[in-house]
């Protein structure tokens, strides 16, 4: 079910398929959010839960039982509950099921809110642990966003700007399998603007492990059009678009984990990132996209 939304002049719409927002226009009529055209990528900015990427062989241990997860996790192609609404916001909730304990064995409550604000919007996540034993879990955006956003723009004409200079080696994943060191690349040293270009994703996503900065501007290095995203709280950033398509979305995924490891060992309470939750305890976090 589509749900809209209202604040000033920008308009959303919500759906309760996946508990996404999968439009937020401003009051020129201007879309940011991709539209999820299947010549290029169906999706539209899906909530990765309980798991970031695939699993090590498919599989991982879980209170001594194996379990397997499908990628991303279960929580983007679930039927959302509205929980509370108002004219500029909503509150989704997807609680444990029959169905989700054959893969997942937590009880849990699972809340998105999506709030609209002066020009733009916040995206939050509560996971409560409704059980009686310690839960673990990964969570992830993966918002996509038009790339370019205007007519007469080319996606080259983009560029990431972070709120701070950084050196960091970025991984280029170019299949599911475990991430080895061999995948890593020199991205940035002391800079803080990357330029956008197909050919950078032409091998895959681009992960940042141990992001330092907490915002970043996807701009149009020519207008300074764009948008700002900020991603406080989540330790890893990947941006991804089909490369080889040269498809005109950039989705911006602020990460509380990863994909398959080298290193991975069974145990899921051990993946990186994993975050634990004593019984009926909580764990907030939100990223915010704003229009430049």
């Amino acid at each position: 079910m589509l749900v809209k939304l209202n604040y000033q002049d920008a308009q959303a719409v919500a759906d309760t398929m996946g508990g996404e927002l999968i439009s937020y226009r401003d009051g020129s009529g201007t879309e940011y959010l991709w539209n999820g055209d299947d010549r290029y990528w169906s999706g539209r900015s899906p909530h990765l839960f309980p798991i970031i990427g695939t699993l090590k062989g498919g599989k991982t241990c879980i209170q001594g039982k194996e379990y397997s997860l499908l990628k991303h996790g279960f929580a983007r192609n679930g039927e959302f509950d509205i929980y509370d609404t108002g004219e500029h916001f909503i509150t989704f909730v997807l609680r444990d099921s029959a169905e989700t304990r054959q893969v997942y064995p937590f009880r849990f409550s699972f809340y998105v809110t999506h709030t609209l604000v002066p020009g733009g919007f916040t995206t939050s996540y509560k996971l409560v642990n409704e059980g009686e034993e310690e839960l673990y879990f990964n969570i992830g955006g993966h918002v996509g966003v038009q790339c370019p956003v205007f007519k007469q723009e080319v996606f080259e004409d983009y560029e990431i700007v972070f709120d701070r200079p950084l050196t960091v080696r970025a991984c280029f994943p170019p299949n599911d399998d475990p991430i080895i060191s061999e995948w890593y690349e020199e991205l940035l040293v002391g800079e803080d603007t990357l330029s956008l270009s197909y050919d950078l994703f032409e091998k895959g996503p681009l992960i940042i492990d141990q992001i330092a900065s907490h915002s970043l501007m996807l701009k149009n290095k020519h207008s300074g059009r764009g948008i700002c995203f900020w991603y406080d709280g989540f330790p890893v950033l990947a941006l991804w678009t089909f490369g080889r398509k040269k498809a005109p979305y950039l989705c911006l995924e602020p990460w509380h984990g990863l994909p398959a490891m080298e290193e991975d060992g069974p145990l899921f309470s051990e993946k990186p990132y994993i975050i634990s939750l004593q019984p009926h305890a909580e764990k907030c976090l939100q990223y915010q996209v704003k229009i430049l």
